[in-house]
């Protein structure tokens, strides 16, 4: 048995409840979809909506596997992974070291790309189930066709569980994709990346609909990476502000269009490399205020 859970930190837990609760989940376990989506829905605390997602993946051969995961997590996200509960499930037959590889790599991809308030807590969780069931011989060796299939399917799936994560982040009204690019390397284009998704003040710009871009490239410059400031572009939607460092295009009423719309995209080029990174996010509003101000009451 794997116990995941989530809660006021340092409270104990009613394990008589627990153990009874868990024999009557035990008892209404079912294989039909429903069953899935009650479970999905079951885990959730503070979130507004169950996140789940499933994916078939055909190889070449003519097999082929199905994936699919459920998870929660709303408030107090922020690698790794905290506080965040994901249980995945494949019917392909994977050796478990492969499995474990897997999953490491597409977390570090997806589940550790997610901030809402940079908070991390005590609990994070991903649980990697494969029983084994599909009709296809067992994936064993790296270099195998279909555990590449498997890596980048997992990927895929878990890429759109984190999204719905930084969707539905605490008192959200915006989803927010931040892509840094043109770094030297990938940690250097996460790095900046995590410190533009983590300021509270570009997170409140954007709950303003104002296009504050200065607040960007502040926290890029504070990130600790080696900047080239006349080197840096800055990409607001499709509106470009920032080129080679001057202001470029300054059109107030379309950076608000763009602002009230509910996916907001920002792209900066650090005109350094060829390396880029993604993180999601959401903007910082009054409601993640009340909702933390008063959540044991």
């Amino acid at each position: 048995m794997m116990v995941m859970s989530t809660g006021v930190i340092g409270q104990q837990l009613p394990m008589d409840k627990i153990a009874a609760g868990v024999q009557a989940a035990a008892a209404a376990l079912g294989a039909d979809v429903a069953a899935g989506h009650e479970a999905a829905r079951a885990i959730m605390t503070t979130d507004t909506r169950p996140k789940e997602h499933a994916l078939h993946v055909r190889l070449d051969n003519g097999t082929g596997f199905t994936l699919a995961g459920m998870a929660k997590g709303s408030g107090m996200i922020h690698p790794n992974m905290a506080t965040l509960l994901c249980t995945l499930t494949c019917d392909a037959p994977v050796a478990p070291v492969l499995a474990q590889a897997a999953l490491r790599e597409a977390v570090d991809a997806s589940l550790n790309m997610v901030t809402i308030d940079g908070d991390t807590s005590t609990n994070d969780t991903a649980l990697l189930l494969c029983n084994g069931m599909a009709s296809m011989s067992l994936i064993e060796e790296a270099s195998q066709e279909a555990y590449m299939a498997f890596r980048a399917g997992l990927t895929t799936l878990l890429v759109e569980l984190a999204k719905d994560i930084a969707r539905d982040g605490e008192g959200a009204t915006r989803f927010i994709e931040i892509t840094v690019q043109g770094a030297r390397s990938r940690e250097e284009a996460k790095q900046a990346a995590m410190s533009v998704a983590t300021s509270s003040l570009v997170k409140t710009a954007i709950y303003g609909r104002d296009a504050n871009w200065g607040r960007i490239l502040c926290a890029v410059g504070y990130s600790g990476i080696t900047l080239d400031a006349t080197k840096v572009s800055l990409w607001l939607g499709d509106l470009q502000l920032v080129r080679a460092g001057e202001p470029y295009d300054l059109d107030e009423t379309r950076a608000s269009e763009i602002l009230e719309q509910s996916d907001i995209t920002i792209v900066v080029d650090l005109g350094h490399g060829e390396s880029a990174a993604t993180v999601w996010t959401s903007d910082l509003s009054h409601d993640y205020v009340s909702i933390n101000a008063h959540y044991r009451t």
